[in-house]
């Protein structure tokens, strides 16, 4: 059974997909997000294996949404349901299984399902190795995530430190949250990679410190994210 998330902030548009993939009967639990951010707390705990997607809604872009989940570590297929034309060269830029233009048919949404099933990751494949992608001299590159210590928000960039350098990204740390769940929160600028974490420290006076690689670097925790962070060198 598949789950299938449908963003779309006009409540007739909603409906209307949904009825549509009720004629098309498809095994699918179906959920509705009226926002991106909506979409976004319902993603981090359903994992919908498709999203049919809104471009134009209030506040969050459906296209800024669409580059959340696919730099997510299991991202879903994106279908694109819009009213837009204009927005199709963007889209494409995050790999969607199609682009329809609204009002949609039965039969448009029965061959994007199709599509969706042959190459996403409802086939079930091994999922990615989640890369985080930044520019460089003017070129695109990426690394695992894997190989990244923690990032830390510094003026208007977000440090990336890995474990021989370190490199400036212009994301928040809110969209790398986002994109990137397995990553702690342990101030309101610093996101760690757990599994570098080592050790706890209280020193006598200040905050309590994270250290990193056995004590190589040592970052402050928030009061309030101290038992997450417990919970997490526990793990």
């Amino acid at each position: 059974m598949m789950n299938i998330l449908i963003v779309d902030d006009e409540p007739l548009a909603r409906s209307r997909l949904r009825r549509l993939l009720a004629e098309c009967a498809v095994n699918a639990v179906v959920t509705e997000a009226a926002s991106a951010e909506q979409a976004r707390q319902l993603a981090a705990s359903l994992q919908p294996d498709l999203v049919l997607l809104d471009i134009s809604m209030p506040g969050e872009s459906g296209l800024q949404l669409a580059e959340a989940f696919a730099s997510s570590a299991l991202p879903p297929a994106l279908i694109f349901v819009t009213a837009y034309p204009e927005h199709a060269l963007a889209a494409f830029n995050v790999h969607p299984v199609d682009y329809l233009l609204k009002p949609v048919s039965l039969s448009q949404l029965q061959r994007s399902l199709q599509r969706a099933c042959q190459l996403n990751r409802l086939q079930q494949q091994p999922p990615k190795l989640p890369l985080v992608s930044y520019q460089q001299a003017g070129l695109q590159k990426t690394v695992p995530l894997t190989e990244v210590l923690f990032f830390a928000a510094e003026d208007k960039y977000v440090r990336m430190q890995l474990t021989e350098q370190n490199i400036l990204l212009d994301k928040s740390l809110h969209q790398l949250e986002a994109a990137y769940p397995q990553l702690l929160r342990i101030h309101r600028q610093t996101l760690i990679n757990p599994l570098y974490l080592t050790a706890i420290r209280q020193p006598a006076t200040g905050p309590a410190l994270a250290e990193l690689e056995n004590g190589k670097y040592k970052l402050p925790i928030s009061r309030r994210a101290l038992s997450a962070v417990k919970h997490a060198l526990q793990s």
